[in-house]
């Protein structure tokens, strides 16, 4: 402030003026150092103000007032051909390859496959044994193990169902550990298709039968071997080795093969030691033999003789 006395400039704080040594007026100095502090701070406010409306304006524009050139670039790069994403992604999921029903090269799904399988794979039941058996030709012949139905003719066949039926042995070898079973209510129903060329290491199977009772169970897995030859009470040559789990209840019943639906084998042994290892007598090989059975039925008498020699 300035000294009344000699106008000199001083601080504000100053009590004595530094030129003079005039004492300076307190209340003048405070009064108008006040002053000064409310002036600024009403400038500030003045020009805050007025940024914050300035600001609040340019957000509150409307949109037909916004520039449109972003927008406009953003929409002609768009390329307008392809799908949405959400889409296009639905689309690639929906049909998963393991539920399609067939591809070009014949294979199907291995859950069609199961379930058109078990309509036509039974559970073989005589006084003294129970195993299983599948449909052979559409005039109701079916497939079974001959260890199973040794001393007896007639036998019960049940299906997935339930539903029980009187079957016959028309067919049993001496040699190989294969029968024939005739059902005259299965007549005129379309029989499982048969494989009759071998098999290759490799290929995923589908092993079918009621292993330990527990009717018409599917299990998945590889034929892991080939040729493998045994003599246990029946001559088993150039048996098919497989790790799909099978079980006692299991001999009779179908491998089939998980890309074609084909019936490659018939389950017949076990191998119990540590990890059990199955094996099926293949089906190309007992075709012929199986087909002269159901062409011409052995009698009763013939099937008896048979059962003599063992």
């Amino acid at each position: 402030m300035f000294c009344s006395k000699c106008g000199c400039m001083n601080s504000v704080t100053t009590k004595n003026c530094l030129n003079c040594g005039q004492p300076l007026d307190r209340t003048t100095r405070i009064k108008k150092h006040k002053r000064r502090q409310r002036l600024n701070f009403f400038v500030v406010a003045i020009l805050f103000l007025g940024t914050g409306f300035g600001s609040a304006r340019m957000f509150q524009q409307p949109a037909d007032d916004q520039p449109e050139t972003a927008v406009e670039r953003a929409v002609a790069t768009e390329p307008q051909a392809n799908p949405p994403l959400e889409r296009a992604a639905t689309e690639t999921v929906t049909q998963p390859q393991d539920t399609q029903t067939s591809s070009g090269d014949g294979t199907k799904a291995k859950t069609d496959i199961i379930k058109d399988t078990q309509q036509k794979v039974f559970t073989i039941k005589t006084d003294n044994a129970y195993g299983s058996g599948f449909l052979f030709t559409d005039t109701g012949t079916i497939v079974t193990s001959a260890h199973l139905i040794i001393g007896t003719i007639d036998v019960s066949v049940r299906t997935t169902d339930g539903v029980e039926e009187p079957g016959k042995v028309i067919g049993i070898s001496e040699t190989y550990d294969i029968a024939l079973i005739q059902v005259d209510a299965f007549a005129g129903t379309e029989p499982l298709e048969v494989e009759t060329n071998p098999t290759e290491i490799g290929t995923e199977v589908i092993a079918l039968g009621s292993p330990s009772g527990l009717e018409n169970t599917a299990a998945i897995g590889y034929l892991t071997g080939i040729d493998r030859d045994f003599d246990h009470g029946f001559l088993y040559k150039d048996m098919y080795q497989i790790d799909a789990q099978i079980a006692p209840g299991s001999s009779g019943g179908p491998l089939i093969d998980a890309s074609t639906g084909k019936v490659i084998g018939i389950n017949a042994l076990l191998l119990n030691e540590g990890n059990a290892i199955g094996f099926s007598i293949p089906m190309y090989s007992m075709t012929e033999l199986l087909q002269g059975w159901a062409t011409e039925p052995m009698s009763e008498n013939e099937v008896e003789d048979v059962y003599d020699t063992y």
